[in-house]
């Protein structure tokens, strides 16, 4: 608990010092497949006609009216699961589609599911990660297998949510609204491919009591470009500990200071997202400074900012705090010459390998 709060003043005291604003993947919009290979908002459905379109279908559901919309929702208090087939590779695709919780009282639990090819089978197999939407009566709330709670949207009950997963570069990411609530590195089994997705209304879910509509696929035709390290002034190198990132002072720290600049989280963003591609391997944060100043303050300096590294890692970007480790050394092994304005410019800098 004591942790917690030096690590929420040290994100504050910053911020209203000198207006600074954290800056996270949550402001990135969600961008549909310009390729699109299935859509549908069951428009000319009748209601009370089951939807067509599916490759396959159990349980009993049928087409309403709520609104000025066409909707799909169970008919009976049973499970009802909609399996669609659609080759979409292994990478740079979105789905997108309307929820709506009706049920009352609340308690409606509504799930996404990828499916992945099995051979010549399309509909045997799974992907991770469900993504699970709960109506509370309050609220929705949004659930991703493996990661848990990802987000809450207050007083949404009845109301439409326009929900969107999108997979690139190998990541998948969730949005609700437009807002993006999460990301996780996504991978399909080695010769296997997406092959799908399912439709599962569930659990708890009663006769009418969730509805979806608007659904719509899309493939990307050229792939996301990746943001390069190099450009955000990120030196990478392979050593024989490991990847080495090392990132200069000015990109993260003002002259003295070990509080992170704004610039340092688009860096930082970025690292983390190198730092999840290898989620098994141990990560050490190592602080350095120029040789200006007594060994205690320098060394003292390099610690609090490996520190600040760590923490925007773990508490902002999710790595795992049991994987990082942090050093303080000072003017220890110096990379340039600290007689000049330049070489102590170098030396002054944090190292992150992995």
């Amino acid at each position: 608990m004591k942790r917690f709060f030096w690590v929420v003043l040290f994100f504050l005291i910053p911020a209203i010092a000198w207006g600074q604003q954290l800056v996270t993947g949550a402001s990135k919009t969600f961008i549909p497949g310009d390729q699109v290979l299935f859509e549908e908002d069951f428009s000319r459905c009748p209601v009370g006609d089951p939807p067509m379109g599916f490759d396959k279908v159990t349980g009993a559901g049928e087409c309403v009216k709520y609104g000025d919309q066409i909707w799909i929702a169970p008919a009976t208090d049973g499970d009802y699961r909609l399996y669609k087939k659609l080759d979409l590779g292994t990478d740079e695709f979105s789905i997108e589609f309307d929820f709506l919780g009706y049920q009352d009282p609340g308690g409606a639990d509504f799930l996404f599911r990828l499916l992945e090819s099995k051979g010549k089978a399309w509909d045997q197999a799974r992907l991770p990660y469900d993504l699970q939407i709960h109506d509370d009566y309050n609220g929705y709330t949004f659930w991703l297998e493996g990661v848990g709670g990802i987000g809450r949207l207050e007083k949404f009950h009845k109301k439409k949510v326009h929900v969107a997963i999108q997979v690139r570069r190998h990541q998948l990411r969730v949005y609700a609204n437009g807002k993006r609530l999460t990301v996780v590195p996504f991978n399909v089994t080695s010769g296997e491919h997406v092959s799908g997705f399912e439709l599962m209304f569930y659990d708890d879910t009663n006769k009418y009591g969730a509805l979806v509509s608007n659904i719509k696929v899309g493939k990307y035709t050229s792939a996301e470009e990746k943001p390069q390290p190099e450009k955000l002034g990120i030196k990478v190198e392979k050593t024989a500990e490991g990847t080495k990132l090392t990132i200069p002072e000015k990109v993260l720290f003002d002259f003295n200071k070990f509080f992170l600049k704004p610039e340092a989280r688009k860096a930082l963003h970025l690292v983390a997202q190198m730092l999840k591609e290898h989620p098994d391997k141990n990560i050490l944060v190592v602080g350095f400074t120029d040789n200006i100043g007594s060994d205690e303050y320098n060394l003292r300096l390099s610690l609090q900012r490996a520190q600040s590294v760590a923490d925007y890692l773990i508490y902002v970007e999710g790595i795992k705090n049991g994987r990082i480790k942090i050093e303080g050394k000072g003017k220890a092994n110096p990379v340039a010459d600290n007689s000049t304005e330049e070489g102590r410019a170098k030396n002054r800098r944090v190292e992150i390998i992995y």
